[in-house]
């Protein structure tokens, strides 16, 4: 019994370390919310129902969870609306490494959206999406852009991607 806790525990660690860059997707979900308005020009009560977003959206963004001299942990996160008669799902995060100009670098990472026929359930309005990042830091690189783009995989109408965040981190002040 003493042996498969250590054991155990030894493979909760290493999984750990292996989630460390992960896709992580999560539904943002709504509810009904019942609403009584009053009509002026008849004076009479009407009641409708509308949907309540629940859970929260996160906002695209980039940002940086910890840094040393040689690794830059990062973390990316953002929406997609899904709803109605088209589902959108998120498929992967691809990265692409831009361009390096002097002690500069950018790098690009494309949300691959995938748009695909039936009906998404009413209580689903989207979903959220975070990844954690890990760049290793060369030498002679001071400035570090990270490019946050969404890509529609199987749309042939949309063919370009859409910035929709983006970061810089400098490393020039010594603290």
């Amino acid at each position: 019994m003493k042996h498969f806790v250590i054991l155990t525990s030894l493979f909760t660690l290493l999984g750990c370390k292996g989630n460390a860059q992960k896709l992580q997707v999560s539904a943002i979900y709504s509810e009904p919310n019942r609403v009584t308005k009053e009509i002026p020009e008849t004076g009479k009560m009407h009641t409708y129902t509308t949907r309540k977003t629940v859970t929260e959206r996160l906002c695209p963004m980039v940002f940086m969870l910890s840094k040393n001299a040689e690794v830059l942990q990062f973390r990316i996160q953002g929406n997609i609306s899904s709803g109605g008669h088209s589902i959108h799902q998120v498929r992967k995060i691809r990265f692409e490494r831009g361009e390096q100009s002097g002690n500069t670098i950018t790098l690009k990472y494309y949300v691959e959206i995938k748009k695909k026929p039936g009906k998404e359930s009413a209580n689903v309005q989207g979903y959220n999406y975070t990844q954690d990042g890990i760049y290793k830091i060369p030498s002679d690189i001071k400035i570090i852009r990270i490019e946050l783009y969404e890509e529609q995989i199987n749309d042939p109408s949309d063919t370009k991607s859409k910035l929709v965040a983006q970061q810089t981190f400098n490393f020039f002040a010594k603290i």
